[in-house]
């Protein structure tokens, strides 16, 4: 049996997790952390690369963050929190034991993060009943955390990702097909991912949620029941506060 992860990510397809929690991956592994990135599809649907490629181009973005790999094998486009595809992602939380799940929010653009989100709900749950049947004993989710894509929520908390931005650029850069410039092939279009100025836009988001925590960039995340914290002076006194200063 593999090393229990203390924290894994789950993205519908591949380049997801990166862009939602590539910096807290990263900033996880420099504190010591076993992370990975679980993959439910292999994003076949997409308008550039092949399922082969985005494959690869996973494995080389997880090597970045220091991260594991994994891929659910479900259907791009065809996501849903049916009893086979929910049965495939208890089997792969069972396998890497994670304490802390990040799956996406339950509302998006994409049909198929907000599937995930479902799925990733249910999988945590089934997961640690004994009596939910697989091939692996169950395991119990400390933790489901929701990360934030294209729809704005209430933040739980925020993750100060200032020092590994980099690293998460360079992720998030491995899916060559998605984020370099294409030029127009077989009557295949430029996406808004790949044009050139995407990512500083995209990084807009975390530099506003810096502005926000008055740090430089920062990841914005939710939790449906708050932890029991036994030292609410200590948690509170932590961390700067000069966003409430004017």
């Amino acid at each position: 049996m593999t090393q229990p992860l203390d924290l894994l990510a789950v993205g519908a397809h591949p380049d997801d997790a990166e862009m939602t929690s590539g910096g807290w991956l990263a900033l996880a592994r420099t504190q010591g952390y076993q992370t990975g990135i679980a993959h439910l599809t292999c994003g076949e649907m997409g308008t550039h690369g092949t399922p082969e490629q985005r494959r690869q181009e996973a494995h080389d973005a997880a090597a970045v963050l220091g991260a594991r790999v994994f891929f659910a094998g479900l259907r791009d486009g065809y996501l849903h929190d049916d009893d086979e595809s929910v049965r495939a992602v208890v089997e792969l939380l069972r396998k890497c034991r994670p304490a802390i799940v990040i799956a996406p929010y339950f509302q998006c653009h994409h049909p198929d993060h907000e599937a995930a989100a479902r799925i990733c709900r249910k999988a945590v749950h089934f997961a640690g009943l004994k009596g939910y049947r697989t091939e692996l004993p169950a395991h119990r989710v400390t933790r489901l955390v929701h990360a934030r894509y294209s729809r704005h929520f209430e933040p739980s908390f925020y993750v100060d990702i200032s020092t590994v931005i980099e690293t998460k650029r360079r992720a998030i850069l491995a899916y060559k097909s998605q984020f370099q410039t294409v030029v127009e092939e077989d009557g295949k279009p430029l996406t808004r991912m790949s044009k050139p100025g995407f990512l500083d836009q995209f990084f807009s988001i975390s530099a506003g949620f810096g502005l926000k925590t008055a740090v430089a960039h920062a990841e914005a995340y939710l939790v449906e029941t708050a932890p029991l914290v036994p030292d609410p002076v200590s948690l509170l006194r932590q961390g700067p506060m000069q966003h409430l200063i004017r």
